[in-house]
């Protein structure tokens, strides 16, 4: 067997493919079957541009769009993304075929000027940032989430892998910077997290701390050769995150936020609707893992019933 993966260059991306390497490649090996696998890094629109908004050029499908153009072509066999940056309408002929199984789905804050011992770490998350905090982050909903907790913050755009953003806040141009709490414990940066926002409060992105596998649907081959690496829990999950999302109808760059959990077989989802005057919704949905579509539409219906459309169209994205 042979297998081309594509993905982006960034450090958390190679991670991630090289990730997957391992994966298929001990799999493989302990079942006595041989398998080639070979690593293309493609530079996506998204990485090329770092001082504007994503959703003024596009969204954050520019992060995957030269990769999905690679698939197509058959200059790779699979490409593995960070399910955050997938958007909702995946191009007829590709499909998401695996979730690996779903690292730390929260939040997190760093600050610059860190307390002198664990002892005076507050527990509170606004009582972390002094008055008139300037805050690192380009996301709407990390933005809408904060000024629930402190009113008095001052947002300023945050862009650029993590290695760029940790620069930034060590020269003082922020106060703090709100981070996926994944991507650094992926990269061994786990030690500079202050605070975890827990997700049933901080209601994290669609899809966040999960990695996905995209191929062409006509592909059977790749369909079984990736197959074992799908985590059936985390599959539910996120993607009852993303049938919420995607029955909302809202651009990538919305203040909204869905978070999906399973106890036993019952699957749990939370999600939130906001716009940047403040309004803010949210509400919950369960049911069975198998119909986590359903599961994931239903939250998405009690949103709307509460005023959802009427909320996000006050945003001017």
């Amino acid at each position: 067997m042979k297998i081309k993966i594509g993905t982006r260059g960034s450090k958390l991306a190679l991670y991630q493919a090289n990730l997957v390497k391992k994966m298929l490649v001990r799999h493989y090996e302990s079942n006595a079957e041989n398998i080639e696998i070979e690593i293309a890094t493609i530079k996506t629109s998204g990485d090329k541009i770092l001082n504007a908004s994503l959703s003024s050029f596009g969204g954050k499908g520019l992060f995957v769009k030269e990769i999905e153009e690679a698939l197509f072509g058959g200059e790779i066999d699979i490409a593995v993304h960070s399910l955050k940056d997938v958007p909702q309408i995946i191009p007829d002929g590709l499909t998401l075929g695996a979730a690996l199984k779903r690292d730390d789905p929260r939040d997190c804050l760093i600050l610059k000027d860190k307390p002198e011992t664990p002892e005076d770490y507050p527990k509170n998350f606004a009582s972390l940032l002094k008055n008139r905090a300037v805050i690192g982050t380009s996301s709407l909903r990390r933005r809408a989430l904060i000024s629930r907790f402190k009113d008095d913050v001052i947002f300023e755009p945050l862009r650029g892998n993590i290695d760029t953003r940790l620069e930034k806040l060590k020269k003082g141009v922020f106060d703090a910077i709100v981070l996926s709490s994944s991507g650094l414990i992926r990269l061994n940066l786990g030690a500079y997290i202050d605070m975890y926002l827990e997700p049933l409060e901080f209601i994290p992105q669609c899809g966040q701390g999960a990695i996905v596998i995209e191929h062409k649907s006509d592909r059977e081959d790749v369909k079984e050769i990736i197959r074992p690496l799908n985590d059936a829990d985390t599959y539910a999950a996120v993607f009852a995150e993303r049938a919420c999302i995607k029955e909302l109808n809202c651009g990538c760059a919305s203040p909204v936020g869905a978070y999906a959990y399973l106890t036993g077989n019952v699957l749990h989802i939370k999600g939130f609707v906001s716009n940047m005057q403040g309004e803010y919704i949210e509400d919950g949905f369960e049911g069975k893992k198998d119909d986590y579509e359903n599961i994931g539409k239903g939250l998405a219906l009690k949103l709307i019933n509460k005023g959802a459309f009427e909320i996000l169209s006050k945003n001017n994205l």
